[in-house]
C-alpha cells in the first residue's frame, strides 16, 4: 500500500530539523504520546501515530488497550503521569543505518511505576519531515 504523504504533511508531520538534536525532540514527541495517554486523551495520542508501521499496521486505541491488558493479566493498568515519579524512564534512541530516520523507546509508567512494558516508535523521513508510527508495544 503507497501512502500519500502529501496528505498527512498539514496535519502532523515533524518537519526535519537542521540540528544535533533532533533526537532530543523526537524522544520529547513521544513523551508527549505517554503524557496524552496518561491524562486519558487517547484521541490527541493516537494522532501522533501518523503512518502505518513496517508491516503495514497503524496501531489504534484498541489495540494499545489489547496490549496493556495482556501486560496486566486481563485487567488494563493505567498509564500514569510519567512526571510523578522520581525515577528517571529507560529510553533508548538511535538513527537507521540507511540513514532514512530515527527510532525510539521508551518504558511506559503504568500503576504509579516505571514497567518495562515498552513502546517502540519510528520517525521515518519523507522529504522535509519525519511521519511517526508505533513499531510495538511490548515487553523488552
Amino acid at each position: 500500500m503507497r501512502l500519500c504523504i502529501p496528505d498527512l504533511l498539514p496535519r502532523f508531520a515533524m518537519p526535519v530539523l537542521h540540528s544535533a538534536n533532533i533526537e532530543s525532540a523526537l524522544i520529547q514527541y513521544v513523551e508527549s504520546w505517554v503524557d496524552l495517554l496518561a491524562r486519558g486523551d487517547w484521541d490527541g495520542a493516537m494522532a501522533l501515530v501518523e503512518v502505518p508501521n513496517y508491516y503495514g499496521v497503524l496501531w489504534t486505541t484498541a489495540d494499545v488497550r489489547r496490549a496493556l491488558i495482556e501486560y496486566g493479566g486481563g485487567t488494563e493498568p493505567a498509564v500514569t503521569d510519567p512526571h510523578a515519579s522520581s525515577e528517571r524512564p529507560r529510553i533508548s534512541t538511535g538513527a537507521f543505518d540507511d540513514g532514512t530516520g530515527y527510532w525510539v523507546d521508551i518504558d511506559l509508567p503504568l500503576e504509579g511505576a516505571w514497567t518495562d512494558l515498552t513502546a517502540q516508535f519510528e520517525f521515518r523521513r519523507s522529504g522535509t519531515h519525519y511521519f511517526a508510527t508505533l513499531h510495538d508495544l511490548h515487553v523488552l
